[in-house]
């Protein structure tokens, strides 16, 4: 029998220290206090980034990158050279790239407060001293927006950078003697930003369009307006990696055009639902009226010049890809059970061909041709990192693919966190089939959401789909939605049609049927006939009263809304107009929903 628990909380947990920040939360990562993250790192540095680099460690497992960083101050830590560098995971050596979720990746001229423990990994890289990895993955980076005078990480967000946040720090540091290595003054920074925003002409993003689009699919937007300058500044989309409280900057190459009153833009795959923002090359800072909404988004694999699709194909030679449990992970039945219904509801839905194999004693995450599912020994993960998906890729020159190569993923890995310790210990794993409550966290919401990963799916902002960016204990989201579906079809579509790089293609799952959907609401719902050309059948039992159903192209474009009748168990809906394609109706009852896949022939 389940436990009695206190009420709902977000996975966040709120603190306050010398000064208040603004809580945010961030994709399957447990909030670490400010006070244990100042307690527990090692050093505590203000800098920026200058470049990065990446390469394989010495036991050629995994890809990280090398992040050098010019340090302005030392809050804490030793006394340093003008430099140091930061490891982090994740990046492309050749025509090898791995792609790390959740981790920090940074970009150059990021300027900020890392939060850092030294580093215990060994990199081919040449040299040895002044390397770090940052505590808490990406909660250990507080990035600055200069122009506003702000500072954020993956969970807050704060006004007052050389005076609250820094107040902030040495409160717990105990130490006022800020150690200054190079000059850097963000208020002064700010004070000018702010005269130069003060003097700029009449500049406006009056529309755009479309309204809707899909992340990382090379899907464009147009932005009209005036005063964006004949030179190309930058274009900057709500990151859905942090929940839209900061901005992501599109890559040059993404930017097709640009004049003073029209930029057209490639949506990059960290564009999450929100404003967008054009900023000009003289420092103007341009932001819509309007929200631009990205109902799905697909991982792309980057070399810093340019962002990649990427495919699944035949690896195992029988049309897809086959996972290994490792044997501790195997033994735990509620865990093994739980991954398994997750693992289902991409298999028998998206047609995704994936298998699980053999239990394996192989204990690492690592470049080995295992696609591993397992726990993490000891430490592994970063503080507050509830599971994380590897994601491994191949590439091949073809010039007639944008940025001249193709990619195909070669492998897939993941982790979950084995226990909840410190801060944390109050949380638990719920495995279920039971649902999360109180204190609980939702195995089965994190396994479905990291495979999600493994589909090659990005965070979007949208709660109550599987890859929206956060969840919270005693949350359940283990249910693909529309978005999901849709995202996972983009992929299938290449998966299935296209053969790149020498490789079969992929075939679709025996799990995944073309028939009637009765995977159902409440056990008592399906829609018939599919494929279906003229009239979609919605059949429910008598105790379930509908409210309304909205058809959705594989767009994201909602083609169909309609009222349900209630009292009828049978509600029927025209879609003769439609053309032919694939569709995704969702179905409403209260405060709860289902959504499927069916095709128009």
């Amino acid at each position: 029998m389940k436990r009695n628990t206190q009420s709902k909380l977000f996975i966040a947990l709120f603190f306050s220290i010398a000064m208040t920040f603004t809580s945010l939360a961030q994709e399957l990562m447990i909030e670490i206090p400010f006070n244990t993250q100042v307690q527990s790192s090692s050093s505590i540095v203000e800098g920026k980034v200058l470049s990065k680099t990446s390469f394989w460690d010495t036991n050629h497992y995994n890809i990280y990158t090398v992040n050098t960083i010019e340090v302005y101050k030392i809050f804490k830590g030793q006394s340093f050279t003008e430099t140091i560098e930061i490891i982090t995971p994740g990046g492309a050596v050749g025509n090898e790239s791995e792609v790390v979720t959740p981790s920090l990746t940074l970009n150059v001229g990021d300027i900020g407060v890392f939060m850092l423990e030294d580093n215990t990994l060994s990199i081919n890289n040449g040299t040895s001293q002044n390397k770090f990895k940052p505590f808490a993955s990406s909660q250990g980076f507080y990035k600055y927006d200069l122009k506003n005078n702000n500072v954020f990480n993956a969970f807050k967000s704060k006004e007052g950078i050389s005076t609250s946040f820094y107040d902030s720090i040495t409160a717990l540091t105990n130490n006022q003697n800020i150690t200054e290595i190079s000059s850097f003054d963000a208020d002064e920074i700010y004070t000018s930003l702010l005269a130069n925003r003060s003097t700029a002409g009449v500049a406006e993003i009056t529309n755009f369009s479309p309204t809707t689009v899909n992340g990382g699919v090379r899907d464009l937007l147009t932005i009209n307006g005036a005063g964006f300058g004949s030179n190309q500044g930058n274009v900057n989309f709500r990151d859905a990696n942090f929940g839209g409280n900061q901005y992501y900057t599109a890559l040059d190459t993404q930017i097709i055009s640009w004049s003073d009153s029209q930029v057209v833009v490639e949506v990059p795959s960290r564009a999450g639902t929100g404003d967008i923002q054009i900023v000009t090359s003289f420092g103007i800072d341009i932001t819509s009226n309007s929200d631009l909404t990205v109902f799905f988004s697909q991982i792309n694999p980057s070399n810093g010049t340019n962002d990649f699709e990427s495919q699944h194909f035949d690896l195992n030679g029988t049309g897809g890809y086959t996972w290994q449990m490792e044997t501790s992970f195997d033994a735990n039945t509620a865990a093994n059970a739980s991954f398994v219904r997750a693992f289902d509801s991409w298999v028998c839905t998206t047609g995704i061909n994936w298998e699980i194999g053999a239990v394996t004693t192989i204990d690492v995450i690592a470049q080995d041709n295992v696609n591993i599912i397992r726990f993490d020994n000891g430490t592994e993960l970063p503080e507050g990192v509830l599971g994380r998906c590897t994601s491994r890729f191949g590439s091949c020159t073809n010039l007639a693919s944008p940025g001249g190569i193709d990619v195909v993923v070669t492998e897939l890995d993941i982790v979950f966190n084995d226990v909840f310790t410190g801060n944390l210990s109050q949380l638990s794993w719920e495995f279920g089939p039971d649902t999360a409550t109180g204190f609980e966290v939702d195995f089965e919401s994190v396994a479905v959401h990291e495979l999600g990963h493994g589909h090659q799916l990005a965070h979007i902002i949208n709660p109550g789909e599987v890859m929206h960016f956060s969840i919270a204990n005693a949350q359940n989201s283990r249910d693909l939605g529309a978005s999901d579906l849709a995202g996972a079809a983009n992929v299938m579509n290449r998966n299935i049609n296209n053969s790149v790089c020498g490789t079969n293609t992929m075939t679709a799952s025996a799990c995944s049927t073309l028939g009637v959907d009765d995977v159902t609401l409440a056990d008592n719902i399906s829609i018939y006939p599919n494929p279906v050309k003229n009239n979609l059948n919605i059949q429910t039992a008598l105790n379930l009263q509908l409210e309304s159903a909205t058809i959705y192209d594989v767009r994201g474009r909602q083609v169909i809304t309609q009222n349900l009748k209630a009292s009828n168990t049978l509600n029927t809906i025209d879609v003769s107009l439609l053309q032919e394609g694939v569709y995704f109706i969702k179905i409403n009852l209260d405060t709860i929903s289902t959504t499927k896949k069916f095709i128009v022939k």
